[in-house]
């Protein structure tokens, strides 16, 4: 089956679909879904629901060593497009903003930098109050860095996060990666505070970093001998023994956490922050701290939450009585006086 950009798509061993939006090599496709989400797939794995109609096909060349220039997107900057950065065999990408301000422009350039072996398919979106922001969808070679977009001051006071979404592939060993998302919190006060703005080795001036990924060396490497492999499957076995002296240790005792739940030691400023804004932070902290201790199967939860106007109280004792069904008293007031809740798991 041939598929052509606009043609209209079902996934085959999934849920969903979309249209056909680029011709990828390796006899890949890139699909768009409905909420503009956009995936490589291979076309084998696509059922065709819509043939498109006028649609001129658009081909990739067949080896993408030979015309990189066709694959990646570039930049205003086309200097910026293939800047080589050192090569190994440790996989890193990083992501980075630059400030830029001049008459015609206020905010920032990101780039993604892929020091990796990998070809990389990328896909970056903004997520703001009304919805996502397509920030840029392409390829990047191996050991290279690219713009991904220019993004305005008035953006990054409007934003969530930054969401990233990588495919791996065309790795020189044949090595498999698994996809890989990760996300970047916006705080719009830590982008115009020049501290964060660091010395790197991706750019000759300074940069507000985010390690995405970095990996151990030797991601690749083959097995070259028979004594090679007898000595890998040696070691496996010596860690694999049971070690007996572990069912006679003494039992752990049951872990306490504690968490401060005053909003000054969440975030670094309070500035432009409703009632509202700050009472969802510190429930969303008091959330995830409750399910780690479940999942770490710790003892007890000190929440640390003031006396106030008692609205922070209330909401936890009422999440804990009615979403957790845990039980909880005072805390010791010799240490906390009245301001902490004690939680029993």
């Amino acid at each position: 089956m041939e598929l052509n950009i606009g043609d209209k798509v079902r996934f085959l061993n999934d849920v969903g679909g979309g249209k056909v939006i680029k011709l990828l090599p390796k006899n890949m496709v890139l699909v768009q879904d409905p909420d503009d989400f956009e995936y490589p797939y291979p076309a084998h794995e696509l059922v065709l629901v819509e043939k498109a109609v006028q649609v001129q096909k658009k081909s990739f060349p067949d080896n993408l060593y030979d015309e990189p220039q066709k694959i990646i997107k570039s930049p205003k900057k086309d200097e910026n497009v293939k800047l080589k950065i050192k090569s190994d065999s440790i996989t890193e990408l990083v992501f980075a903003f630059l400030r830029k301000k001049d008459d015609n422009f206020d905010g920032f350039e990101s780039y993604l930098i892929n020091d990796s072996n990998f070809y990389l398919f990328y896909h970056v979106v903004l997520r703001g109050d009304n919805g996502f922001t397509k920030l840029d969808a392409e390829v990047l070679e191996p050991n290279t860095k690219i713009m991904v977009s220019e993004i305005s001051r008035e953006q990054i006071n409007l934003s969530k996060e930054i969401i990233i979404q990588v495919l791996f592939y065309d790795h020189p060993y044949e090595t498999l990666h698994n996809m890989m998302e990760r996300r970047i919190k916006i705080v719009p006060l830590k982008f115009f505070q020049e501290h964060v703005f660091i010395k790197n080795e991706f750019f000759p001036e300074n940069a507000y970093v985010f390690e995405l990924l970095k990996e151990k060396p030797g991601l690749g490497e083959s097995i070259r001998t028979e004594k090679e492999f007898e000595n890998n499957l040696l070691l496996k076995d010596i860690d694999d023994e049971e070690d007996l002296s572990q069912k006679f240790k003494a039992r752990k005792k049951p872990e306490i956490i504690e968490v401060d739940l005053h909003i000054n030691q969440l975030v670094d400023s309070v500035i432009g922050m409703t009632n509202a804004d700050i009472l969802k932070t510190q429930l969303d902290v008091f959330h995830k701290t409750i399910t780690d201790a479940i999942l770490q199967k710790a003892g007890r939860v000190i929440l640390i939450h003031g006396i106030g106007n008692g609205t922070l109280k209330e909401a936890l004792r009422e999440s804990l009585t009615k979403q957790y069904k845990l039980r909880f008293e005072d805390a010791s007031f010799k240490e906390y006086g009245f301001g902490a809740t004690e939680v029993f798991l």
